[in-house]
């Protein structure tokens, strides 16, 4: 596992959120090109991490002149696919067609040269004096380094830090108040194997406090049971692994799901919902006659969690997991969003 570090620019802001958005980045060719770019880059392999550092200070100081400094935002992704060309439009200002394919696992903001260390912050300074170009961390505690600082700080209810605080729908210009919107996204601001681990944990429990708001008791979407928090979770309808960034953030893909029942048969698609919100079983409930029973306990209830923000995400469901061979089908990894 290598880990290699990306400057962003403050003049770049728009392609930023445009690239965590859409799991992609891109680099010019004479950036590409440069020094030792072309190697770092043809080794990149699925499961690398890529470290994107936005908006630092004046980089044309000598080696080390960045030990202390603050990145106003820092991206986490790890790669998934090989380094490709391709001159798709993505970005509006340019075409930058050697890519790499990204799972975006965290958002921070104001990050210090301490919580990186020394040699990740050297990176991030090289690279701003490369246009970008990739920068190998010569510093393989630097994950480890991250992660606890970032598990140190308190998870918040709210975050409007970071790029992803603004990313309530595909039109991040206009940012309705949310705060009153079951269906809104989720502020992904401050945060996302044990790097993996330790991040996706700090989402489910950011999604939880933004989804329940912190109440002892909750409904379960499927049964409509009233049960104590520690029963119910908050469940992903597009399952987590197949989510981008920006569908992982937003409030309607996530359901309280009971742990009595509903949240398994769910999620191995033993159950799904249809396109009016009615329970339904599906063929894979019908393997047994003891689990037929139990799907069958929930057929023909609302789901309390369909509206029409979150029918897209039970249509996923139901078209790529909830059918027969569907959960040995589904091989690729999140499609970019529309919109």
């Amino acid at each position: 596992m290598s880990v290699v570090a990306v400057y962003v620019p403050a003049a770049s802001k728009r392609n930023f959120e445009i690239g965590l958005r859409e799991s992609i980045w891109g680099w010019k060719p004479e950036t590409a090109e440069k020094a030792n770019t072309p190697e770092v880059l043809d080794g990149l392999k699925p499961g690398d991490y890529v470290l994107f550092g936005h908006r630092g200070p004046n980089a044309r100081v000598p080696e080390g002149g960045w030990a202390d400094a603050v990145l106003r935002e820092l991206a986490v992704a790890q790669v998934t696919g090989a380094v490709y060309k391709d001159k798709a439009t993505v970005w509006p200002d340019g075409v930058y067609p050697v890519r790499v394919r990204l799972d975006v696992l965290d958002l921070e903001a104001t990050i210090a040269g301490g919580q990186l260390g020394a040699a990740a912050m050297e990176a991030f300074r090289l690279s701003a004096n490369k246009q970008g170009a990739p920068v190998p961390v010569a510093d393989p505690e630097v994950m480890t380094r991250l992660v606890d600082s970032i598990e140190q700080q308190p998870v918040a209810s709210s975050d409007t830090r970071g790029p992803a605080a603004a990313w309530h729908g595909p039109n991040t210009s206009q940012a309705p108040d949310t705060s009153q919107d079951p269906d809104r996204y989720l502020e992904l601001g401050d945060s996302l194997d044990r790097p993996v681990v330790a991040l996706a944990r700090r989402e489910q429990a950011r999604v939880r406090r933004a989804k329940f708001n912190g109440r002892s008791s909750i409904r379960c979407d499927l049964c409509g049971r009233e049960l104590p928090q520690a029963l119910v979770r908050a469940a992903h309808v597009r399952k987590r692994s197949q989510s981008n960034l920006e569908q992982r953030s937003h409030l309607a893909n996530v359901m309280a799901a009971c742990v009595l029942g509903c949240d398994a048969l769910f999620e191995d698609g033993y159950i799904r919902v249809s396109s009016d919100g009615i329970v339904e079983v599906s063929e894979k409930g019908a393997a047994s006659a003891d689990l037929l029973a139990a799907a069958r306990t929930l057929e023909g209830r609302r789901c309390t969690a369909h509206t029409p923000d979150s029918a897209q995400y039970f249509d996923w469901h139901w078209t790529n997991w909830a059918a027969p061979s569907a959960a040995g089908a589904v091989q690729a990894g999140p499609e970019t969003p529309a919109g």
